[in-house]
This record gives structure tokens, C-alpha cells and sequence, in this order.
């Protein structure tokens, strides 16, 4: 028979077993589990620094490439665009710094600038169209998309500008763009500004659309009526279409690319020139010189993205 005292040594024995086995367990595998660990630690502490190291060079060369914004245009532009005359059409709120540097670098180019059309974010909003369809005289129609017979108004307005300004040679600019604009002005759907005062003689009318990903709405409705005028047979009406491509960090939901939808469709593609990064010097100098590659007939992609066929058209001859 097995005594109290037998049952209490076997047990003293099973334990001390056991913490012998922790023991002599915890000395073979501590060392190199710790040794592998430290590796570890060291490898992701280098590449932490190599990362950093190469953030710090991307920050340097954006910093450069922001302070080319303010002498770029003028060193790369000058005089590239001598006797070209632009109207901007802004589709609501793109950022005004991407905008100051499309003008910047038409006007370093040599360019006339006759104004911007910066259509109200409102007119983008479905819940909004009520308003823009009693402004338009649509209203009781149930049949008319607002957006898109605001966009149509807006593309003949601009035709009507490019028409006025044909051979006028004493007509400002800025009496026409008023009388073509200003019962949408009064309503609040577009805003008229910077308008050139000059007397111009616009033989050839190039449009800047300018648009963001970044907007609220899809802007698409609206800018299909205007990019549709485009037609070098009317006073050399051409539309050109840059985007401000990069979508902001806490932007979750961007619209849609307005110029990816250009480059999609086969018809437009051959027709109406595009730039993917507008919020870049690098897209202010394509759209510049792209303007004066469409004076020579001349349709063509330009940037990174998806759909571009160069980052800048080649030089004219």
C-alpha cells in the first residue's frame, strides 16, 4: 500500500522535473530566440533609416520643384506662345494656386489671358439642380438634366465670345465676356474674373477647362456641354482639358478622372489635347506648350497616368 509519505515525495519529484525541464528549456532557446530578435530589430531599425533617408530626398527635390513654380514659367515659356489667346473655364474649386499657376505660365509664355469662368460648385450638385434649372428658364421641364443644359449654355456662351471677338479688332474683351456671362453671373452660377480690358482681334480662341479630382460632385455633366464646342472651324475654337490628378490624402471617395473619361473615348482622344498634372509646374508647361501644338492641329495626351502619350509635346519645329 502506498503511503502519504511515498505520495508526497513523487509529487516533490514531478515538479522539481518540471523546473529542471523549464531551466535547462529556457537556456537552449533563449539565446537564439534572442539573438533572432535583435537581428530583426536591427534589420527593421536600417530600413527604417534608408526610408527616412529617401523621404528626406523626396521632400528636397518637391521643395526644389516648388520653387520652381515661381521663375519656371518664365525661364522654360518666354515667348512660347506669342499671339495664342486663352479663356479659362474653372469647374468650382479647384485650388486657387494650381489655377495663379496656369495663368502665370500663359501669360510668361506671351500669351493673351482674356479671363477665368469659374463655374460655382452648385451647379455640380444634384441637389441643387431646382436652382440652376430655374436660372436657366428650365425649370418646369422634367426631362432636362439641369447640370448637363448648364454645361451646354456654358459652351455656347464661350462660343458666342470666341464669334464676338473674330475680327473685331476694337471690341475689350472683358464688355464681351460680361454680355455673354452675365445673367449666369447674376444668378450665382458663374463668377467672372481677372477679365483682360484689352481690345483684342481673336483670330484663334483657345479654352482652358480646368478641373480636380478632388471636387465634391463629378464635374462630368457639366464640362461635356462645354469641351463639345470644340471646333477650330469656329473663330479656331479649341478646347484643351488639364486636371489636378493627385488626390489629397484624406480625400477617400475622389470623382472620377474627367480627363481618363477623354482619353476612354475614341472620338474625343483624337480631338481635345488633356493634362493629367495641373497641380504641377511640370503639367503648367505641358498645357502651355500643348496650346501651341493644337495651333498645328495637334490632339495629344500629356503627363503620367493612365492614357498619356508623352509628359510635354516635342518641341515645334
Amino acid at each position: 500500500m502506498i503511503s502519504l509519505r511515498q505520495h508526497i515525495f513523487s509529487l516533490v519529484a514531478v515538479f522539481v522535473a518540471l523546473a529542471v525541464g523549464i531551466a535547462a528549456g529556457s537556456t537552449v532557446v533563449r539565446g537564439p530566440l534572442l539573438d533572432s530578435t535583435r537581428a530583426r530589430l536591427e534589420s527593421a531599425e536600417q530600413n527604417i533609416e534608408i526610408e527616412r533617408a529617401e523621404n528626406d530626398a523626396l521632400a528636397a527635390e518637391l521643395a526644389q520643384l516648388d520653387a520652381w513654380e515661381t521663375d519656371g514659367p518664365d525661364q522654360l515659356l518666354r515667348g512660347r506662345y506669342a499671339g495664342g489667346t486663352v479663356l479659362m473655364v474653372v469647374a468650382g474649386d479647384v485650388d486657387e494656386d494650381v489655377v495663379d499657376g496656369v495663368i502665370r505660365s500663359i501669360k510668361a509664355s506671351a500669351g493673351t489671358f482674356l479671363g477665368e469662368v469659374r463655374l460655382a460648385p452648385e451647379v455640380f450638385d444634384p441637389e441643387a439642380s431646382e436652382r440652376v434649372g430655374d436660372a436657366l428658364g428650365s425649370g418646369e421641364s422634367g426631362d432636362a438634366d439641369p447640370a448637363v443644359a448648364f454645361g451646354t449654355t456654358v459652351g455656347g456662351l464661350v462660343v458666342d465670345v470666341a464669334v464676338q471677338l473674330d475680327g473685331s479688332g476694337s471690341a475689350r474683351s472683358d464688355d464681351v465676356i460680361r454680355a455673354a456671362f452675365g445673367e449666369l453671373e447674376d444668378a450665382g452660377l458663374v463668377d467672372l474674373l481677372l477679365l483682360n480690358s484689352a481690345e483684342v482681334d481673336v483670330s484663334d480662341l483657345d479654352v482652358v477647362v480646368l478641373t480636380d479630382r478632388n471636387l465634391v460632385q463629378d464635374p462630368s455633366r457639366v464640362l461635356d456641354g462645354v469641351v463639345a464646342v470644340s471646333d477650330p472651324t469656329v473663330a479656331g475654337l479649341t478646347v484643351m482639358v488639364a486636371e489636378v490628378g493627385r488626390v489629397l490624402q484624406d480625400n477617400e471617395t475622389p470623382v472620377p478622372s474627367y480627363v481618363a473619361t477623354i482619353r476612354d473615348d475614341g472620338r474625343l482622344r483624337d480631338e481635345i489635347s488633356t493634362v493629367d498634372n495641373a497641380e504641377t509646374i511640370l503639367g503648367w508647361v505641358a498645357l502651355v506648350l500643348g496650346l501651341e501644338a493644337a495651333e498645328g492641329g495637334s490632339a495629344d495626351h500629356y503627363g503620367f497616368r493612365e492614357g498619356a502619350d508623352r509628359p510635354i509635346p516635342p518641341r515645334m519645329p
